[in-house]
């Protein structure tokens, strides 16, 4: 299943997703990365054994990538979101889990002026609501910087973020 596709510098693509036909366990992050005429040149799985879903990709400044969803392999509850930093190669340099004890995925992510990143996604681990929008900051290694949550008492997600010119964040979903 793919869930997220970008041009890259060289007019390639690169498609992630997850898999269950290949990698360690249930579904894994799925990168792969095509020629401009869509030819696979390389592709790459990440996860464990349980459930792992990549929902965004962006090839980034050092032309590498970062990839955004959701692991039920790793990390501290039912679901967390799942950053990982891979190089041009798509070979793993980082990755980080963020998130509570209950369901917690990122939907998009996006490389930020300041070399970091911004991800956006859905929390029912916190916030007011049974489920609200949350946006984790980082720095350029996945160290958490700040993060927020945004919603009311039922349902709120969030599915894009992109920065704006005034360095603040414009951040689009459901309620």
């Amino acid at each position: 299943m793919a869930y997220s596709g970008q041009q890259t510098n060289d007019n390639g693509y690169a498609i992630a997703g997850y898999t269950s036909s290949f990698g360690a366990g249930s579904t894994d992050f799925w990168l792969v990365k095509t020629d401009p005429y869509g030819n696979s040149e390389w592709n790459k799985t990440y996860g464990g054994k349980l459930q792992d879903e990549a929902y965004a990709v962006q090839q980034t400044n050092d032309n590498g990538y970062i990839l955004a969803g959701s692991t039920n392999s790793f990390g501290a509850g039912f679901s967390d979101f799942w950053l990982i930093k891979t190089n041009s190669n798509g070979e793993a340099i980082w990755n980080k889990t963020y998130g509570g004890p209950r369901w917690d995925a990122a939907n998009s992510v996006i490389e930020t002026n300041d070399r970091g990143y911004i991800a956006a996604g859905g929390t029912n681990s916190f916030g007011s609501g049974y489920q609200d929008f949350w946006l984790v900051k980082t720095d350029q290694n996945g160290l958490m910087q700040w993060n927020n949550t945004y919603g009311g008492p039922y349902d709120d997600c969030a599915y894009a973020v992109q920065q704006t010119d005034d360095l603040g964040y414009i951040v689009c979903g459901y309620t």
